[in-house]
Formats: C-alpha cells, sequence, structure tokens
C-alpha cells in the first residue's frame, strides 16, 4: 500500500492539533485529532501517534507472515485492540501526571496492511472510508452523540449534521482510564484507496462533495490537496488532516 498524507490548520484556526504518520514500510498509518485547547489537543495527538507507532513497530510478530490469512487476522485485531487501549492508558497517565494537560484528549484512526486485508481501528470521531469501483464507503462509526441518535433512529443523518452536539464525542484517547476501540478486519481488492480523515474535512463536505472528490480519482498528492482545499473552501472551520492510501495493482 502506497500512503500519501496532507495537514492543514484550515482557516479560522492559529494551531494545528492534529497529528498523522504513515509509514509505507511498515504498512500502517495513524491519525489523531487533538482536544483540550491550547496547545493540550497538540500535545495529545502527537503522544497517541508516537506511542501506536512505537507499539506496532516493536509488537509486530515476526511470525505474522507464517499464519494463515484467517489467523494472521485474529491474531492482528487482538493485538491492535491491545496497542489502541495501551496508547490510551499512556496518554491518560500523562496527563494525570501534569496538571496543565489534564483535560487533553485525542480521537485515534488507524489502518493496517496486512498480507489479503485491511484492519481499521478508530475512537472518537475521525473516519476511514473506502472507494472500491467508483463508491465511497464510510467503514468507521463515529464514537459520538449525535451518531448514536441516528443509529437508535432518533434523527437522521441529515439532522445529526446540522445537529449543534455534532462534534460531542463519546470516546476519546486519554480522557478516562480504558476505552474500547472499534477494530474490523476487510478484505482488500487491488485498486482500492482508502481515505483517514479528521472532522476538519468530513464536517466541511456533504457526503456526495466528498466521494465526487475521491471519484475524480488522479495521483493520490493531487487528490490530497484536493480535500484539503475543498474542506477550507467550504469555510475552514477546523483543522483539516488526510491519510491517502491505494491497494497496488498487480
Amino acid at each position: 500500500m502506497r500512503f500519501v498524507s496532507r495537514t492543514d490548520c484550515g482557516r479560522r484556526r492559529k494551531e494545528n492539533e492534529d497529528a498523522l504518520l504513515a509509514n509505507e514500510t511498515g504498512g500502517f498509518a495513524v491519525l489523531c485529532d487533538g482536544m483540550g485547547g491550547r496547545s493540550f489537543g497538540e500535545v495529545a495527538a502527537r503522544l497517541a501517534v508516537e506511542n501506536f507507532s512505537q507499539a506496532i513497530q516493536s509488537g509486530m510478530p515476526r511470525y505474522m507472515e507464517r499464519l494463515e490469512r484467517d489467523e494472521q487476522a485474529a491474531a492482528m485485531v487482538n493485538l491492535v485492540d491491545e496497542w489502541v487501549r495501551g496508547v490510551n492508558e499512556r496518554v491518560h497517565a500523562f496527563a494525570r501526571e501534569n496538571d496543565q494537560y489534564r483535560d487533553m484528549g485525542t480521537t485515534l484512526v488507524c489502518l493496517v496492511q496486512l498480507s489479503h486485508q485491511v484492519l481499521v481501528a478508530h475512537v472518537g470521531d475521525s473516519r476511514a472510508y473506502r472507494l472500491r469501483d467508483g463508491k465511497l464507503l464510510q467503514m468507521t462509526e463515529d464514537h459520538s452523540v449525535v451518531a448514536a441518535r441516528v443509529k437508535d433512529q432518533l434523527m437522521t443523518a441529515a439532522e445529526a449534521r446540522l445537529s449543534t452536539e455534532r462534534n460531542i464525542i463519546t470516546q476519546a484517547i486519554g480522557t478516562h482510564e480504558q476505552v474500547r476501540p472499534d477494530v474490523k478486519v476487510y478484505e482488500s481488492h487491488a485498486g482500492d484507496r482508502w481515505l483517514l480523515c479528521s472532522d476538519g474535512l468530513h464536517d466541511m463536505l456533504q457526503p456526495d462533495e466528498l466521494e465526487a472528490i475521491m471519484r475524480a480519482g488522479g495521483p493520490l498528492e493531487q487528490l490530497a490537496n484536493k480535500l484539503v482545499d475543498a474542506a477550507n473552501a467550504a469555510g475552514g472551520r477546523d483543522n483539516i488532516s488526510v491519510v491517502l492510501g491505494e491497494i497496488g495493482v498487480a
């Protein structure tokens, strides 16, 4: 999988509290959207990215390549779940030990490439999307107040997008001692394109607008710039971060 990443302050923020890392050699990408005001969100996001990167690079079992496909997926689901929970514990402990950072936290979404599959895990409302055969699908379910209401059929998706509570999340890295990450595995197809993004992107663009940009294709570098530019053109109310990944075509 090839990765390209972009991050931008947006048009209304002076500081960027997002952090991201795309590691082609390691076959993974992670994106975090910090919260907590001032520089605190940036600290939480950076710590989460650093700790996740360290965990996956030092903890990936050497025998993974020798496992059968189903065994590999099951092993990685357990490992990534453990790593994300460990990241939460370390960010939470750092915040408790430093009073000025007590209210900080961050979302986290990551993608890990397996031999024939893609693993996605997340906490919060940063998202993962997959483009396949011209169709863009949201592969993560926001841990947010409005997402829960939509799921319970208490409001529509359109109402959720306009709600004043749309940015209230129900889980975040570092805010509590424990988290429950969602970890899922999907079959990978040659030509699939994956998008990881912060809410600074998906809050600014309607689903059909986002799909149209992704369907237009082009080099990943150009596509990443188009996404950031579109979010800024729509108002750029928040920091905008994207990671694009593409499954190689044999």
